[in-house]
């Protein structure tokens, strides 16, 4: 176990990302869901409203893009793991591996799908929030 344990907090770092991500989504989010039911009538001027759209289109693709550079990273860091366990299966307790598979990367698109998810409900909102105040 004392030749992965180096391994394993690089693997809970790029784990966090997503957090980091979800969390910037969930500030963003918020305060664009503020200011359109604070700001009704400037809220439902087309301009505003295909700039909420662009802006979120262009948070989704930087999001995308980088957790896939940190996916892959996690996923390469998670067959060395598991190889290292595979060559020297001895070495380890079955609680350290039971612990070691609770490190498994989650699919990548369960990710996006969740990050892309909250972006289309604010943009939604974005467009039909103001629609219905009138």
């Amino acid at each position: 176990m004392e030749k992965i344990s180096a391994l394993i907090p690089i693997l809970l770092e790029h784990s966090q990302r997503f957090s980091d991500f979800w969390n910037f989504h969930i500030i963003v989010s918020l305060g664009v869901l503020g200011f359109v039911l604070a700001n009704e009538g400037i809220a439902s001027k087309l301009r505003v409203r295909l700039l909420l759209t662009v802006t979120f289109f262009l948070i989704a693709v930087y999001s995308v893009f980088s957790l896939s550079i940190h996916q892959q990273r996690q996923v390469k860091l998670w067959d060395a793991l598991e190889a290292r366990i595979a060559t020297s299966p001895v070495e380890f307790i079955p609680e350290e591996v039971d612990y070691i598979d609770s490190l498994k990367p989650t699919d990548f698109g369960i990710k996006i799908g969740a990050l892309l998810t909250a972006d289309l409900l604010v943009v939604l909102a974005v467009w039909f929030i103001p629609k219905m105040k009138d």
